[in-house]
């Protein structure tokens, strides 16, 4: 607490010296815009690498989405979670049992620290950016401009100087930094960058993608907000009918709803539902869009301007969504057209006494899917995220930063008219690595874009996930610290050393399902199919053999493990809401005594002779081999 109240009173007097004049200067290692989980991965890790950080953000709300309302992350399985985001929720879980008992209710619905609260993920990622003491935290500063200069000796390439921000009393901030980090939803520093961006999407022609469009066009999928609810009658501000309420507007789904088309108030009751619900502690929920109906959370072609718009524009469609969504909920709890059974549970729910105080009550942060879209020196496609010729596995990306697991998703980005969702679309996937080339611009020097990152709109779909938008912030953070350390420019940093450091803060570069990066958070024990453990466990503490299996896997080693001609029926199972199982057929079997065969094709793929400590005894198993193999090519 003493950490925190020394962060909040440095914040103030920052904004008390800037009060007093109009323009001020600043200086840091590394500055960052966006207080999203991203942006605040990049400034916890760059300071823990001993850099000087200013995180900076336009309004006051810190954690962007997972503290604005979306309490159900998305990722496939706990498999594909490691280093900050690992660590994130392992705090998560430690504040409920903290507060409320090891063996509380909290500790269990809050599944393994994946569900949290608004107020407790807010306060998690403040306790993280205040330990270090070098974070220095800007609210209510927004950009207003950035100063580039050339690169010396080239004849194209910019680097990024300065960034002016608009603070609190108009007063004016110039802030100066050896590396510039964009945690936006929207892109926006990229862009007052001068760096290549797009909105919208492509064509199939650009990438040769199945899920692209015929011709490309300038639609972003459509945004919501996630709305935290509460039942609990002590905490529960009833939703009263909303100034502009019209009941015409939901005339469609009156008539689905009236007709059986949409058999249920929330998935996952029977399909198709209006809501997606997932609960959280503490008497709460998590309410979503669900795409199936004809209409649900999501408003569709009053967004596209958001991405470019400035503070009034985004501002209106800001309460345009608020008006369609506190429209909905009176709807479903008042129109008497509708089942007593929709009704009855609508108005069971309330918004939380406890949640967004600041801001009355309602989230700060809208749902923002999609803005703008660096062009980098690596574009991610949908073809990142398939089965590569010959492997179950994804494409092997030798500089690969990061992992992610979920699949291609978009809830549709037209509307031509009431009911039709043009743009929605999802397809499944296998866990896949991301490439550094993602985070870097190809003309800018000084800057890294780990949210708004260099994808194909398709792409960017599987991307665009708290989990993998943190793992990327880490990545970008740590790249960042490194790249100051050694003097050299971002495109220049070797990726080895950077995916070294990485492994070491328990984050993952390749997707190993029976290998987690902490021995005391164990992977699930889904027994019965569909409850989880509850225990609290101690952060980090390293799993032997984790590096190694890292950088072999990161360099394809295990990716001819399994045939895919002929792999078993194996297949992950649905747990709760979309998360499930491993994925299939990409564990490495460990424990499993090493064959000279499999041991011969290992090291040979390696350079290195099989003799001495290598050669299998019959006892030796496949961990304990790689580990002595990574200990001949250990490029340190």
């Amino acid at each position: 607490m003493k950490i925190m109240f020394n962060q909040l009173a440095l914040i103030i007097l920052w904004m008390l010296f800037l009060s007093t004049a109009n323009s001020r200067a600043a200086d840091f290692d590394v500055v960052i815009y966006g207080a999203t989980p991203g942006g605040i991965a990049a400034a916890v890790n760059a300071s823990r690498e001993g850099a000087s950080v200013a995180l900076l953000q336009e309004d006051g709300h810190i954690g962007g989405l997972t503290s604005g309302g979306l309490s159900n992350p998305d990722f496939r399985s706990f498999e594909c979670l490691g280093g900050t985001w690992r660590e994130f929720i392992h705090r998560v879980e430690r504040h409920y049992a903290e507060a409320h008992g090891e063996d509380s209710r909290q500790v269990i619905d809050s599944v393994l620290g994946a569900y949290s609260e608004p107020r407790v993920a807010r306060l998690v990622f403040e306790e993280m950016l205040a330990e270090t003491g070098r974070v220095t935290v800007l609210l209510h500063h927004r950009l207003d401009s950035v100063e580039t200069s050339p690169v010396p000796g080239t004849t194209e390439r910019m680097r990024v100087r300065s960034a002016n921000f608009i603070g609190p009393a108009d007063s004016e901030l110039t802030v100066t930094g050896r590396v510039f980090i964009d945690a936006t939803y929207e892109g926006d520093l990229i862009a007052a960058a001068g760096v290549e961006t797009i909105i919208g999407c492509e064509s199939k022609a650009a990438y040769g993608e199945s899920l692209a469009f015929d011709e490309p066009n300038a639609w972003v999928m459509a945004y919501n907000f996630r709305v935290c609810l509460t039942t609990d009658p002590a905490n529960r501000i009833a939703i009263e009918k909303p100034r502009g309420y019209q009941p015409e507007k939901f005339d469609l789904l009156r008539d689905a709803i009236t007709d059986g088309r949409v058999r249920s108030l929330r998935n996952p009751d029977p399909t198709p539902a209006v809501l997606k619900v997932r609960p959280i502690p503490n008497d709460k929920a998590d309410f979503n869009d669900d795409p199936n109906g004809p209409i649900s959370m999501a408003l569709k072609n009053i967004n596209h301007r958001w991405p470019e718009g400035d503070a009034a524009t985004r501002q209106e469609i800001f309460e345009q969504y608020k008006l369609h969504t506190l429209s909905l909920f009176w709807f479903l709890g008042n129109d008497p057209a509708l089942p007593e059974s929709f009704r009855t549970e609508m108005l069971r729910w309330g918004i939380p006494k406890d949640e967004f105080a600041d801001t009355g009550n309602w989230s700060p942060a809208l749902y923002v899917r999609e803005g703008r879209r660096m062009i980098g020196e690596y574009v991610f496609t949908e073809h990142d995220t398939q089965p590569a010729p010959g492997s179950v596995r994804a494409a092997i990306q030798k500089d690969s930063i990061a992992v992610a697991d979920y699949s291609l998703n978009s809830h549709g980005v037209y509307s031509p008219e009431p009911g039709v969702n043009i743009g929605r679309h999802g397809k499944q996937v296998v866990p896949y690595g991301i490439p550094y080339g993602v985070l870097v611009p190809k003309q800018v020097d000084g800057l890294l874009a780990p949210v708004p990152v260099s994808a194909s709109r398709v792409g960017y779909s599987a991307l665009r996930m708290e989990p993998c938008w943190t793992a990327l912030g880490q990545a970008a953070g740590v790249a960042a610290a490194l790249s100051i350390r050694e003097a050299c420019e971002l495109r220049e940093l070797a990726v080895p050393k950077l995916q070294d450091r990485l492994w070491d803060l328990g984050a993952m570069t390749v997707y190993l399902s029976d290998l987690a990066p902490v021995a005391e958070i164990p992977l699930p024990a889904w027994d019965p199919p569909g409850s989880f453990p509850a225990a609290l466990h101690d952060w980090p503490v390293s799993t032997p053999g984790f590096k190694a299996a890292q950088y072999f896997g990161t360099r394809g080693l295990f990716h001819d493990l399994v045939d895919p001609k002929s792999p078993s029926g194996e297949r992950s199972v649905r747990v709760t809401g979309q998360w499930a199982t491993a994925f299939p057929h990409h564990a490495i079997g460990f424990e499993e005594p090493i064959e000279r065969p499999l041991a011969a094709d290992w090291s040979a793929a390696v350079g290195v002779e099989l003799a001495g400590d290598l050669i299998p005894d019959g006892q030796m198993t496949r961990r304990t081999f790689l580990q002595r193999l990574y200990d001949r090519v250990d490029p340190r």
